[in-house]
């Protein structure tokens, strides 16, 4: 057994979890590089700093605020190593003998490692694994800095919440002072708030934060470094001068989070030469990436514009359906819950009185996006139904060759919303039909095969009674109008007779890595993926059939300029053959040609694009995917609470959230005087079948294959477009004549 917990020991010292910092790398800490992010273009777009914290020096650190910290998390902290085994023992004995809640054993070193390197995640005994190493790493770092090297290193690097790193952001944040001016009685506030941020938070829970603090004056005598008089005059009722944070709209936050888990994954598996792991906030790196700035700022503007006209629909017109009494009794209850509510309601007050609290009008911190917290004149009830139904979004845009991510938008704003919908997983609705249409194709299915659009029940799937979104069912779809349609009767029936195994074979080839369920409901959207996959699918659309892996970083560059990293593009694999490749993407074209997404066409754009919009049960999330054969750009919108929507699929769908987004980045990508952007291609213009008639699948399969008058008519339509737009031509001896159907 020793024998065993000795390998185990040695393995984590020579870095089989995770390399160890060297002694001269932890002598940089003191000094840390900031690492700098480029565009493709080679310009700046963003820092990373070590915890994105400000530094301050030992002559800003108080006495009373290391001593605070020393009594506090550890009283042996000058006479131990960076290890107190006279902790451990105790944490041994009461935690694991006696059953008891004895705390960590863990010493200020020791969280100084946690804080700068965080920790790993490992395929077994991860606490153990993470535990030892913080060991090593806090020996080494005693033996690199001093005692109050070490505290300085501490304060700056801790997290105090809110975002807050460092002391002196900290100090700034809560008592609107830099941290030398802090009293006993603050630094012992806030080194109390340490042992849980948001529980001790001095903000929102006073009276915690304040018996906090006095547990920490405690022992501050405790220990010897305040007297029983010093304490007495320091216990004085809590007085904070919280300042708000003041941090602006920003889109950029995402993109930087997402560069940085690519890099790390890149790090963990080329070390540096002298064996530590490359760390973008202290080794001064130089990051470019595959971002275009021109792209970016469309995708930002298009998102702020399209969420804020969306936003004025969704506060007149949200509704909570699957709640019982609907959005007045979601209100009711949420209302009942808050804090304030149970306090009046556990002094015995009236529901009048309470009733009469949540209508009060005053003023309450509102997120405007671009500008942060302002005061909003609202009741405690409105204010709750505007965070509520609060859209969130997301845009995405990646070279459909290559993988290069041109354009990131992972919210509407990140210091609102630090969640990234880019690479959230949320139901994805319609706009995974290409998917089981393809599948379709490969496995002998025809453009111009004919389904009845009947409303069916299938008994061996408990009783499912897919429905149209119109609501309208009778007649027979062709397969290139049901998916141009939306139409859900015909997508099912398509779904059963490829098979589900066979449509999420397909779905992993083109680049969905989540595990689909095996149902057939995956073709209506069910199944919860990241616009991340979704994009990727559909780049393998959009460039004839090859599988691309999305990627940001382009070179990596040490601090002298010399290079790390160089990105390599490798080619992909077919994820089917060319011609089902083209018929489907015939198909998508007539999404916005003549389906679900024809309001793309009064934007303009100029080019023969292709796509699929996506709106899940309930509106609750609506989606849009667009292409070029070189460029793919996708855009989701919802709420965060899937209990609420919009009322109507008018106001929710993604033809209606998400495909303007869209709409509006390949607008801006047409104007460009190098336009990225070409047509499709295709063998035919039309497929020989309408898209509906009104007959059963029978009859229209036979009509279809014996009629000469429908392409006719198409021909002749568009020449009557053509003549419409042409200019007229006075010299008639000078006019060519010109099939316009060839041409």
């Amino acid at each position: 057994m020793i024998g065993l917990f000795t390998v185990f020991l040695l393995s984590i010292y020579i870095g089989v979890f995770g390399k160890i910092p060297t002694a001269d790398y932890l002598k940089k800490l003191k000094n840390p590089v900031t690492s700098t992010l480029y565009d493709a273009r080679g310009e700046s777009i963003g820092l990373y700093f070590l915890q994105n914290r400000s530094n301050v020096d030992l002559a800003q650190l108080p006495e009373a605020l290391k001593n605070a910290l020393v009594a506090t998390e550890d009283a042996r902290f000058y006479e131990h190593g960076g290890i107190d085994y006279k902790s451990y023992g105790r944490v041994f004995i009461k935690s694991i003998i006696l059953g008891q809640n004895a705390g960590g054993g863990s010493t200020v070193t020791q969280q100084v490692a946690k804080n700068i390197f965080g920790r790993k995640k490992q395929f077994f005994l991860s606490t153990p694994i993470n535990k030892f190493r913080e060991l090593f790493i806090a020996r080494r770092l005693e033996s690199v800095y001093s005692k109050d090297e070490i505290l300085l290193l501490y304060f700056n690097t801790v997290s105090f919440g809110e975002n807050i790193y460092g002391i002196e952001k900290a100090s700034l944040r809560f008592f609107n002072k830099p941290p030398e001016q802090l009293t006993i009685t603050e630094s012992a506030t806030l080194v109390g708030l340490l042992k849980a941020p948001s529980y001790y938070s001095p903000r929102n829970h006073p009276e915690r934060a304040e018996r906090r603090r006095n547990t920490v004056l405690n022992q501050m005598v405790k220990y010897g470094f305040l007297s029983d008089e010093e304490k007495i005059e320091a216990q004085v009722p809590l007085v904070i001068n919280y300042q708000a944070s003041k941090k602006q709209s920003s889109f950029s936050t995402y993109y930087k989070n997402f560069v940085e888990a690519e890099f790390n994954t890149w790090a963990q598996q080329h070390p540096a030469p002298d064996g530590h792991i490359y760390n973008l906030h202290t080794d001064g790196l130089k990051i470019t990436t595959t971002l275009n700035s021109s792209i970016q700022k469309s995708s930002e503007k298009a998102l702020q514009k399209q969420v804020e006209r969306l936003q004025v629909l969704m506060d007149k017109y949200w509704a909570a359906t699957t709640t019982e009494g609907g959005k007045e009794a979601l209100l009711d209850k949420i209302v009942q819950e808050q804090t304030a509510v149970k306090r009046m309601k556990a002094k015995n007050a009236t529901a009048g009185s309470i009733t009469e609290f949540s209508m009060k009008v005053k003023e309450r911190d509102f997120w405007n996006i671009g500008k942060g917290y302002e005061p909003r004149l609202q009741s405690l009830r409105d204010s709750i139904a505007t965070s509520l139904n609060r859209l969130h979004a997301a845009v995405f845009t990646v070279n459909s060759r290559s993988g290069a991510i041109l354009g990131y938008v992972g919210g509407i704003d990140y210091g609102f919303s630090q969640t990234d919908n880019v690479v959230t997983k949320k139901q994805v609705g319609s706009t995974f039909k290409p998917i089981t249409y393809l599948a379709a194709l490969e496995r002998g299915q025809y453009p111009c095969n004919y389904y009845n659009n009947t409303l069916m029940t299938y008994k061996q799937y408990e009783d499912w009674r897919p429905k149209n979104a119109s609501g309208r069912y009778g007649g027979s779809y062709s397969m290139h109008g049901a998916l141009a349609n939306s139409v859900n009767t015909v997508s099912v029936q398509l779904q059963l007779n490829v098979g589900v195994e066979k449509v999420i074979e397909q779905a992993k080839k083109m680049g969905i890595t989540t595990t689909l369920p095996e149902v057939p409901s995956i073709v209506l959207g069910t199944a919860e993926l990241t616009l991340f996959e979704m994009v990727t699918a559909y780049a393998s659309i959009a460039n004839g059939g090859t599988s691309i892996q999305p990627y940001a970083i382009q070179r990596i560059e040490d601090e002298d300029g010399n290079e790390l990293y160089k990105h390599t593009s490798t080619g992909g694999k077919r994820v089917a053959s060319v011609q089902h490749v083209k018929e489907l993407q015939k198909m998508m074209e007539e999404v916005i040609t003549e389906g679900s997404a024809s309001g793309m066409k009064n934007y303009e754009i100029g080019y023969n694009l292709i796509g699929k919009t996506g709106t899940t049960q309930n509106n609750g999330d609506g989606w849009f995917i667009g292409a070029s054969p070189e460029i793919v750009v996708g855009a989701w919108v919802g709420t965060r609470d899937k209990r609420v929507h919009f009322e109507k699929t008018y106001y929710g769908s993604g033809a209606n959230t998400a495909m303007p987004m869209v709409a509006s980045v390949f607008k801006g990508l047409s104007s460009w005087k190098s336009p990225m952007l070409t047509n499709f291609e295709y063998d035919f213009d039309y497929f020989p079948c309408p898209s509906f008639l009104e007959m059963n699948a029978t009859e229209a399969k036979t009509l279809a294959q014996s009629d000469t008058t429908y392409l006719y008519n198409l021909r002749r339509r568009d020449t009557l477009i053509i003549d419409e737009v042409l200019p007229v031509i006075q010299d008639t001896a000078k006019v060519q004549v010109v099939d316009p159907i060839i041409n």
